[in-house]
């Protein structure tokens, strides 16, 4: 697995357009998923840095200060794009490059070691931290199912959630039919 975080002093190259720059406003809480709304772009040295930071799909970033352990997993095609600062990069081999690991950092396991290195009143988790996570490694067919049953189980949590939310919307519309009903 290869670790780093990413460049400092990248403000000289940022730019209306060019390069994805993956933020800390780019992380997901619950959720391993990019959030794209705010999006920053930069043109960065064709060396160094720059490669040292590019990001390649199946990417996991984590967040290592301020709210630490946000998650961004890169999709395929997400185009060119690099890390700042704030973030660390993991990059797992080729053959474990699957949806186990992101869930993974998802977990209460994940969350109770992100957490317990704080020091003093600024959070961060350090790229040190970072490569002394304990990550349980089931064989890779075993990952698989495990991702997988996660993503099913999840499905059925948002079929959830919006059945809870349609039916708090329908108990509002017979509190308000029922109050109108009583005030007329």
């Amino acid at each position: 697995m290869f670790t780093t975080s990413g460049s400092r002093d990248w403000a000289k190259y940022y730019s209306e357009s060019g390069a994805l720059f993956v933020t800390m406003g780019n992380l997901s809480k619950d959720s391993y998923d990019l959030r794209m709304d705010n999006r920053r772009y930069v043109n960065p040295p064709e060396n160094g840095e720059g490669l040292r930071t590019k990001l390649e799909p199946f990417d996991l970033i984590i967040s290592i200060t301020g709210d630490v352990g946000n998650l961004g997993l890169i999709p395929e095609d997400l185009g060119l794009a690099y890390i700042n600062q704030h973030s660390c990069l993991l990059r797992f081999i080729p053959t474990c490059r699957n949806y186990y690991f992101p869930e993974l950092m998802r977990s209460p396991l994940a969350k109770l070691q992100f957490n317990a290195p704080q020091r003093g009143i600024k959070n961060s988790f350090r790229l040190s931290d970072v490569e002394t996570i304990v990550i349980p490694l089931p064989p890779y067919k075993e990952q698989i199912l495990i991702a997988e049953k996660i993503r099913v189980l999840m499905n059925i949590c948002d079929v959830l959630r919006a059945s809870i939310q349609s039916a708090q919307q329908t108990q509002l519309h017979l509190a308000d039919a029922l109050t109108d009903a009583a005030i007329n």
